[in-house]
C-alpha cells in the first residue's frame, strides 16, 4: 500500500526522466551502401581485343577502389549466336573478374544496335541476331545510320521477333540468378543503343505505342524480380516541340506537350509497370523540361528506383571545355535523383582519370547520391528491466538525392565496457524506403532486451538490411566496424 501511495502522490518517480541524444554526425563520411554509387562500364563481353575498350584488359592492376558497381555491357547477338544456343562465357568471365573485387554487377543488356562494334571483325554488339533478321520480311526492317555506321532495326510487333525475344530474355533472366546476382538490368529494347529513340519508324503513333508498349511489357515479364532501368531521352523522330527549351535546368514554359512526350515513347506506360525505373544517358548537357519533369514525377511515386544517370561526354573532352562544366556535369547528374552514375569517362583509362584526378567529385558524388540516412534525435529512458519493453523515439533524415530501395530494419543492441554484445532486439520496419530529402520522419518503437544481467550497457543502433541482414553504413561518428552506432548509456535494472 505504501508503494500504491508513493506512486500517486510522487508519480515522477515511478520512471526516470528519458534521456535525448544527438548523435554525432559526420558530414564528411563516405558511404558504401547496396543499391548505389559510382558505376564502372566493362564492355568484355562484346570487346575483349587488347587495346580495346574493356576495362579490365586494359587496366588489369587498377580495381578501381572508389567504385560501388560495375555495369556489364552486351547485346543480344553476342549471347545469342545461333537459335537457342546462348554462350554467357564472356559476361561470366567478365562477372567473375569484378565480383572477386567486391563489386555489385549489373547488366547494360541490348537488344538493340551498339552501334560502333558493329564494324569490328567478327561483328559484335549488333543487337538483334542474323539469325532472327533472317526470318523477317524486308517490310518489317529497316536501316538507319550514325556517325557513318549503318544500324538495323526490326518492327517490334512481329510475332516471331517477339518469340525469340521472349526466349532471350528469359535465358538471361535464368543465367543471372542464384549463382551471378545483379542489382540493376537496362532494359534497351528501341533504337539506337536501345536508349529508347532513332529507332524503327511507324506509320503512326498507335503503330509506335503499340510496338514500345509490347517491349517495355516484355522486359518485365522474362525480367520479373529486377529492376530494368529504361532510358527516357527524347526521340529526334518526334515532334521537336517536345524536347524544345534548355538543358541545363528546367523551364515550365516548355513543358505545354508533357503528356504527349510521355504518350509518343510510352512513358506513360513505363511508369505503371512495377520493376521499370528510369536511367538518363546525357546527364550534363542533353536534359530537356519534358525529361527533368518525367524525372521528377517518377521519384515522386516512392515507387521507381533505383535512378541511373550517364554522362555526355567522357572526361578528357569534358576537361576541355569552358571553367567548372565537369563540376556541373556532376550537379546535373545529382539533380536527377540517382542512386547509379557512371564514372565521367564511362571505362577504362578515361574513368580512371576522373577517378583519381577529381577525388572531389567523386566524394561529392559518393555523399549525395543515393540515400544518407541519419539520426538526428533518440529519445529514451536511462533504464529498463530485462523482459520489459520500453519506449524509443527518434527522427531521421535522408540527406541525400535519391531514396533506400528496401525497408530497413531498426536494431538496438546492448554491449558491455569491452564492447562485446550481450543483446540485439529489433524494432521492425521503418518505412525508410519512402524517405526522401528535405523531411524529417519520426519514429516511435517499443523495444525489449530478453536474459541480460542487470548492469551497465551501451545502447547502440543500427539499421539492416532484410535482403543480407547485414547493417548498412550510416554517417555517424560514434561507429564500429560492424555499423552499429552508439547512442548512449543504458542500465538493465534488477
Amino acid at each position: 500500500m505504501r508503494s500504491l501511495f508513493l506512486l500517486i502522490l510522487f508519480p515522477f518517480i515511478a520512471a526516470a526522466a528519458p534521456l535525448t541524444v544527438a548523435p554525432r554526425e559526420d558530414p564528411k563520411a563516405i558511404l558504401h551502401n547496396p543499391d548505389m554509387g559510382w558505376v564502372l562500364y566493362e564492355n568484355y563481353p562484346l570487346d575483349s581485343r587488347p587495346g580495346g575498350s574493356s576495362t579490365l584488359v586494359g587496366l588489369p592492376d587498377e580495381n578501381f577502389a572508389a567504385v560501388d558497381a560495375v555495369a556489364i555491357m552486351f547485346s543480344w547477338q553476342d549471347i545469342e549466336t545461333r537459335a537457342d544456343e546462348y554462350d554467357f562465357t564472356k559476361a561470366d568471365f567478365a562477372y567473375d573478374y569484378w565480383k572477386k573485387r567486391g563489386k555489385q554487377i549489373q547488366l547494360r543488356l541490348s537488344t538493340e544496335s551498339l552501334v560502333w562494334w558493329n564494324n569490328a571483325n567478327p561483328p559484335s554488339g549488333k543487337g538483334v541476331p542474323d539469325h532472327v533478321l533472317d526470318k523477317l520480311s524486308e517490310d518489317r526492317k529497316q536501316t538507319r545510320m550514325m556517325e557513318g555506321i549503318p544500324y538495323v532495326v526490326v518492327d517490334a510487333r512481329d510475332a516471331y521477333y517477339r518469340e525469340r525475344l521472349e526466349k532471350f530474355l528469359t535465358a538471361v533472366a535464368a543465367h543471372f540468378s542464384k549463382d551471378r546476382p545483379v542489382t540493376l538490368v537496362d532494359l534497351r529494347g528501341f533504337g539506337v543503343w536501345g536508349e529508347w529513340h532513332s529507332g524503327y519508324r511507324y506509320a503512326t503513333l498507335e503503330d509506335r505505342r503499340a510496338a514500345l508498349i509490347g517491349v517495355i511489357d516484355l522486359y518485365s515479364k522474362c525480367i520479373k524480380d529486377h529492376y530494368l532501368a529504361l532510358s527516357y531521352s527524347y526521340d529526334p523522330d518526334g515532334p521537336k516541340e517536345l524536347y524544345a527549351g534548355p538543358t541545363k535546368a528546367f523551364d515550365a514554359a516548355f513543358t505545354a506537350n508533357y503528356d504527349d512526350f510521355l504518350r509518343y515513347s510510352a512513358f506513360d506506360h513505363a511508369l505503371t509497370v512495377p520493376n521499370v525505373t528510369l536511367r538518363r544517358d546525357g546527364a550534363g548537357g542533353a536534359v530537356h523540361s519534358n525529361e527533368r519533369k518525367l524525372n521528377e514525377a517518377a521519384f515522386a511515386t516512392l515507387k521507381k528506383g533505383p535512378m541511373f544517370c550517364e554522362f555526355l561526354g567522357g572526361f578528357a573532352h569534358s576537361k576541355r571545355g569552358k571553367p567548372g562544366s565537369v563540376e556541373w556535369k556532376v550537379d546535373d547528374a545529382l539533380s536527377l535523383h540517382p542512386n547509379y552514375i557512371n564514372l565521367l569517362g564511362w571505362q577504362g583509362g578515361d574513368a580512371r582519370d576522373f577517378m583519381k584526378e577529381r577525388q572531389d567529385l567523386i566524394e561529392l558524388g559518393l555523399r549525395t547520391m543515393g540515400y544518407r540516412l541519419v539520426p538526428t534525435r533518440v529519445q529514451y529512458p536511462p533504464s529498463a528491466r530485462a523482459g520489459v519493453a520500453f519506449r524509443v523515439e527518434s527522427d531521421w533524415l535522408n540527406r541525400a538525392v535519391g531514396r533506400a530501395m528496401r525497408d530497413f530494419t531498426l536494431r538496438f543492441s546492448l554491449t558491455d565496457e569491452a564492447g562485446k554484445t550481450i543483446a540485439t532486439a529489433d524494432a521492425n520496419k521503418t518505412g525508410c524506403d519512402r524517405w526522401i530529402k528535405g523531411q524529417t520522419y519520426p519514429l516511435a518503437k517499443d523495444v525489449t532486451f530478453q536474459n541480460v544481467q542487470p548492469g551497465r550497457y551501451t545502447l547502440r543502433l543500427c539499421l539492416v538490411d532484410p535482403k543480407t541482414d547485414q547493417p548498412i553504413a550510416l554517417p555517424l561518428a560514434d561507429g564500429d566496424d560492424h555499423h552499429t552506432y552508439a547512442v548512449g548509456p543504458f542500465t538493465i535494472e534488477r
